[in-house]
């Protein structure tokens, strides 16, 4: 009974409190409780033992929910995340228009998340996912300014996209498994075109190459806390669905194991040749989501290689994306108080604060990046020759390059003396942004397999594999340093964060310009417009219009409930 209460109330608890902030009268106690909603949750997640169910029936065909091993340690993270960002949320975000706008898509992104993950079936995750995409994509254009306008149309695209290619892969896995309960969906026929599908939409959900670029022009656009939510959370939904949705640990798959391989060490390298240059913190951030989510992406594909290794790599995997859920939202969460610090106990406790999380991020010696990453590479030597030699050479370059960002990162969030908007800490922000970072250190001890890699981490050789990256991406930064300041250049102008998608962007502005230029209407008066370009401009303006309506919380907020239900009849829709 204990069990099938939390169940319900980790995912109707969220939503309950969304429906609340509709009473005006009770709003003032919803955004105070608010930081609370993932707390049963995270109970559930401490608590209770992997196989607890619920089955609601009469809930779109057929509602299932269900804690298996893998939820379980996905829902600890996510929960804790959340519950520290919600927390965090309740003062920060008072400074900012609109906060219970705000904490309604807050807790309606909280709500989806939750639920994809404890989903057993194929609709309810899908539900959960469509809700935390629609509703995520109103935290990151809050702050209503042109960045945050920009970032949201693009985040939306590609959302939108996704989830539309994860729509038509369900449809054929569904057919070929001939069930729904996604515990059974392996036993039949995998559709070929399910898998594509599946890869890539989920594939940018995850950030993965060529399909990343909306995380570093969202991640910075939104709220501190919906940053952290973002990036350590919410991420993960599309790593979450591969190791649900993908025959892995039943099939051999090749051509898709080499790829993501080869996709994830790409995106490792990528990451940190456009993250490094950036003058942006929360932009560093979100380049470095991109190369850690690269080197889950490795992971997944060696299981892709070797079905017969899944439970080892599994674990490995489900290390590394806990311990870089908790250390990337200590890093996003600690950007508020850096740049508030005023006295120097203060600058030195930010300070410390926000050293820690990044040297377990870089790998140090004895923390939990060390054991994540000890955890993954145990796993490189599965791969056929030449990709193994490969793989165990670039591993060790990557961390190299997560040292450059963390240093970059860390010169540009570093609390100074004097900083303009430097008016004092906030215990409502600083105690949960210190407890995430005391959790990063502690939380990682509590997944499975964990403790039995503790003592071939604490061997002479392990430590200095961990400690010479660190060494190595210090020097190169020093020596970037020099060479920036001596040659007087900005290579961020030609590395702009957004990267593939700001240069498509640039193309198609280019190409409408040319489109003027280039009227083959002689009828046409000086400086009027083609007809071809007079149309995209009345295109524009109008969906500028629709998104400027789209900002008012009724007009949003019943927007999304008439998506929602428009979701649930075509789920339900036999």
């Amino acid at each position: 009974m204990t069990a099938t209460l939390l169940l319900l109330a980790a995912v109707g608890t969220p939503l309950v409190l969304a429906l609340a902030l509709a009473v005006p009268g009770w709003r003032i106690t919803v955004t105070r409780v608010s930081a609370l909603a993932a707390a049963p949750a995270l109970a559930l997640a401490l608590l209770v033992r992997p196989g607890a169910r619920v089955d609601v029936p009469w809930l779109v065909q057929h509602t299932l929910l269900e804690l298996d091993g893998v939820g379980r340690v996905f829902l600890g993270f996510t929960s804790a995340l959340w519950l520290a960002a919600g927390w965090y949320a309740r003062g920060y975000i008072e400074r900012y228009p609109s906060p219970t706008r705000f904490h309604l898509f807050f807790l309606l992104s909280m709500a989806g998340n939750l639920t994809l993950i404890l989903a057993g079936d194929i609709p309810t995750f899908y539900l959960g996912f469509a809700v935390m995409g629609l509703s995520s994509a109103v935290l990151v254009v809050h702050q209503g300014d042109a960045e945050a306008l920009r970032a949201g149309r693009i985040y939306v695209g590609l959302a939108m996209f996704g989830e539309v290619l994860i729509l038509n892969g369900f449809v054929f896995l569904a057919l070929a498994g001939g069930t729904t309960v996604v515990a059974e969906l392996h036993r039949g026929d995998f559709s070929p075109v399910a898998l594509l599908l599946l890869l890539v939409g989920l594939g940018i959900k995850a950030g993965a190459l060529s399909l990343h670029f909306w995380l570093p022009l969202a991640h910075p656009a939104a709220p501190v806390p919906a940053s952290a939510v973002l990036s350590g959370a919410m991420i993960k939904a599309g790593l979450l669905g591969w190791i649900r949705f993908l025959p892995l640990g039943e099939a051999t798959l090749p051509l898709s194991g080499y790829t993501l391989v080869a996709a994830g060490l790409g995106a490792a390298f990528l990451g940190t040749f456009i993250g490094v240059v950036q003058r942006n913190a929360k932009a560093v951030l979100a380049y470095s989501s991109v190369s850690q989510m690269g080197i889950i992406t490795t992971g997944v594909g060696i299981g892709a290689l070797r079905p017969d290794m899944w439970d080892e790599i599994l674990t490995a995997i489900l290390i590394y994306a806990t311990h870089h859920a908790l250390a990337k939202g200590s890093l996003f969460l600690g950007v508020g108080p850096a740049s508030r610090a005023r006295t120097r106990l203060q600058r030195v406790t930010v300070g410390l604060g926000l050293l820690l999380p990044a040297l377990a991020l870089a790998g140090a010696p004895l923390t939990s990046g060390a054991l994540a990453k000890l955890a993954l590479k145990s796993n490189v030597a599965l791969l056929p020759p030449g990709w193994a030699e490969a793989t165990t050479l670039l591993l060790p370059l990557a961390a190299v390059g997560t040292t450059l960002k963390m240093v970059r990162f860390l010169w540009l969030s570093w609390p100074r003396a004097g900083a303009p908007g430097a008016g004092g800490l906030e215990r409502r922000e600083t105690l949960p942004w210190l407890t995430l970072v005391a959790a990063t250190f502690v939380g990682i001890w509590l997944v499975p397999g964990a403790l039995g890699l503790l003592p071939s981490k604490l061997t002479l050789e392990k430590i200095w594999l961990a400690t010479w990256p660190l060494i190595a991406g210090g020097a190169l930064a020093a020596a970037g340093a020099w060479l920036r300041r001596h040659l007087a250049v900005d290579p961020s102008r030609w590395l702009p964060a957004g990267d593939i998608g700001v240069l498509l962007e640039r193309l198609l502005q280019r190409l409408g310009a040319s489109l003027r230029r280039r009227s083959g209407d002689p009828h046409l008066e000086k400086g009027e417009a083609p007809p071809r370009a007079a149309a995209f401009d009345a295109v524009g303006g109008a969906l500028a219009g629709i998104e400027q309506r789209l900002r008012a919380l009724p007009v949003a907020g019943a927007a999304l409930l008439a998506l929602i239900g428009l979701l649930l009849w075509l789920v339900a829709a036999r």
